[in-house]
């Protein structure tokens, strides 16, 4: 599988190396023209790329930092935390941009010349990218991902699938609570305040998108969070031929955040093919 950095390890060797020098490694996914006067670099499946990606949904207070902490054991996985709505932005960018272009594709006016349709391929890897460059995972991961809160749990997760689009090689893990009063007596200790229906709404609409992406969505209650449920995960990712939950982690609990660099248990056991 090529990096997801292929383009701009492409671009460096094109710009700094001659090509007899380039490692192989730094050349596969790309496809050189050989000119009379040089060569000519030529993006080759930057879009069609999949590139793998888990990512947690979250209503808040429901133990997914804690599945980001475990998650982030297995070997390869470099899984972020909050970005302060990254996504969002970028999906009301997208959104945006689809609303102006509607209005005035259909202009005769010369000064409004423009193509007739957009290019979706090209706006799907411009959103993967801008979201890579930004939560700027480690190069040598081979999942990436990060958790969020913040999603349009008021418009049916439409932005959740139009993410699932843009990485087609993802997986969802949605965390959440079967106890809503639990859920919300939780966030009102720790965050000192709750909202009865933003919160309801989230629960309700992540039911609602998991039954129509089985495939792709993994629900998660805290009252299952287990061994036994976690290890269910690691089939649901792939991941359990060679690794396995032998414990659990507990972050955030009561209303003490755990800090970054807090020691944590191995809970996530792999050999060496892992």
């Amino acid at each position: 599988m090529v990096s997801w950095r292929w383009a701009f390890l492409c671009l460096a060797a094109a710009g700094d190396l001659e090509v007899e020098e380039a490692p192989h490694a730094i050349f596969e996914g790309c496809e050189f023209q050989f000119l009379q006067h040089g060569f000519q670099l030529q993006r080759m499946h930057s879009c069609a790329e999949c590139v793998p990606a888990v990512f947690i949904v979250t209503s808040l207070r429901t133990a997914s930092t804690s599945i980001l902490h475990m998650l982030n054991q297995i070997p390869g996985y470099d899984i972020k935390g909050e970005n302060y709505g990254l996504w969002k932005d970028i999906y009301a960018m997208n959104k945006e941009r689809l609303a102006k272009w509607k209005t005035y594709r259909h202009s005769s006016l010369y000064a409004w010349h423009h193509s007739n349709s957009r290019n979706e391929t090209e706006m799907e890897c411009s959103m993967r990218l801008m979201l890579l460059g930004e939560i700027n995972p480690d190069p040598h991961a081979r999942v990436v991902g990060f958790r969020e809160s913040m999603w349009g749990f008021d418009d049916n997760l439409k932005d959740l699938a139009l993410l699932l689009k843009v990485f087609p090689c993802a997986k969802v893990i949605m965390s959440f609570r079967r106890d809503l009063e639990e859920q919300l007596l939780s966030q009102s200790s720790a965050l000192g305040d709750y909202q009865y229906y933003v919160t309801e709404q989230a629960n309700q609409a992540m039911e609602t998108f998991a039954k129509k992406h089985q495939d792709k969505v993994f629900r998660l209650a805290l009252e299952d969070l287990n061994v036994s449920s976690f290890n269910e995960v690691l089939r649901f990712l792939g991941e359990d031929k060679h690794c396995r939950c032998v414990g659990m982690i507990h972050d955030n609990e009561g209303d003490k955040d755990t800090p970054s660099t807090s020691a944590a248990p191995k809970v996530i056991q792999c050999n060496a093919n892992g």
